[in-house]
């Protein structure tokens, strides 16, 4: 899908390998791209100061660091800060109930840390941008729609006092 608006994407993970990689990866299929990366959930929540419109976050942030935030902790955090911006979680960690977790406490989608990963955070991606896309054409739709309405109300208003006339 293409834009030439600049998308706003925040990355979220403790392993810089796969910072990098994500990096590489929205750079290289999304031109338009501005991709912040964050190592700790509480950098991004202090440094975060315009709403993207992804957020992907890694489970365990706090492998590293045990005094560290974990994915979930900060997935409350963010959703406080940032309603309305859809997190998907990226992680090695595969047990459903920790999937589960996300989803019920906000997050957009889980997908496992495996070879299908990025194949499955494009189609991701892509259908957010598509309901962005929706959301704005259905706003302008709902704007002109009442232009209209008025129009034809004035139209009608115009032909009842000409004929009293």
């Amino acid at each position: 899908m293409y834009t030439n608006r600049p998308l706003q994407i925040t990355l979220i993970d403790d392993d810089p390998q796969m910072r990098e990689m994500l990096n590489d990866f929205f750079t290289g299929k999304y031109a338009h791209s501005e991709v912040s990366t964050y190592a700790t959930g509480e950098e991004a929540l202090s440094k975060m100061m315009v709403e993207p419109q992804l957020i992907v976050l890694d489970y365990h942030l706090d492998s590293s660091d045990a005094m560290a935030m974990n994915g979930l902790q900060v997935l409350k955090k963010l959703k406080d800060k940032f309603p309305n911006v859809p997190v998907i979680f990226l992680s090695g960690q595969e047990k459903a109930e920790v999937a589960a977790n996300t989803m019920k406490y906000g997050a957009y989608d889980y997908i496992v840390k495996n070879e299908s990963a990025f194949h499955r955070l494009e189609i991701l991606f892509n259908n957010i941008l598509g309901h962005v896309e929706l959301k704005k054409n259905l706003g302008a739709q709902k704007f002109f729609n009442g232009i209209l309405v008025a129009l034809v109300a004035a139209m009608i208003i115009g032909i009842i006092v000409s004929k009293m006339s």
